[in-house]
């Protein structure tokens, strides 16, 4: 164990990784239409200093399901100091993985994973480091955002969901407004019957 990662809380643990990464540079492979930040990408950013600063991140939950060549997977992703078990916080994510062969369970898993170390950290992203280029962005975290709403069996669970995807929701306003306004309808039915379940229970 280093210095650094001495006495701390998992919560100071994860500071001191946010403080150290701060931008991740996004990539535009052959055949896609828009930049993207790879899951190497970010791991190759992000272990090190999590191997530095103590903390371990790995899925305590996992739920994957196949519709056609699209495998879609909800998934928490535990972040927990090395030296206390007891201290962690688990992040809830999802992915999608579209494949003709059998690769959709690992390229949904990868966007999961990396889509909650992106948030957890706060991490930027970009085409320029110096000079951040507007892409295309897809509908597809919007997608995402709403089948774990669907989903949602507590109001902190919800609460949680729209905190891993707020930043998102707000990006893709300006190219999906219609889609974004169904997504916060249904957020907002969803979040009226868990209250409404709720008050019976009492």
């Amino acid at each position: 164990m280093t210095q650094t990662a001495e006495k701390k809380t998992l919560l100071q643990r994860l500071a001191a990784v946010q403080a150290e990464v701060d931008y991740i540079q996004k990539e535009k492979k052959q055949g896609m239409r828009y930049s993207i930040v790879s899951h190497d990408a970010v791991t190759a950013k992000v272990r090190p200093l999590m191997v530095k600063h103590g903390v371990l991140y790995y899925p305590s939950y996992m739920k994957m399901e196949q519709v056609g060549n699209r495998t879609q997977m909800q998934m928490s992703i535990r972040f927990v100091s090395i030296d206390d078990k007891t201290d962690y916080i688990d992040v809830v994510s999802a992915g999608y993985g579209i494949d003709e062969q059998d690769k959709g369970p690992g390229k949904a898993i990868s966007y999961a994973v990396k889509y909650a170390l992106l948030k957890t950290l706060g991490l930027e992203s970009g085409d320029d480091p110096d000079e951040d280029q507007e892409t295309k962005h897809s509908d597809n975290q919007l997608l995402v955002f709403m089948a774990q709403v669907q989903k949602a069996k507590t109001v902190e669970e919800l609460d949680a969901i729209f905190m891993v995807h707020k930043e998102d929701i707000a990006t893709l306003k300006k190219s999906f407004p219609a889609q974004v306004m169904q997504a916060r309808q249904q957020f907002e039915v969803k979040l009226r019957q868990l209250k409404a379940s709720t008050v019976k229970e009492d």
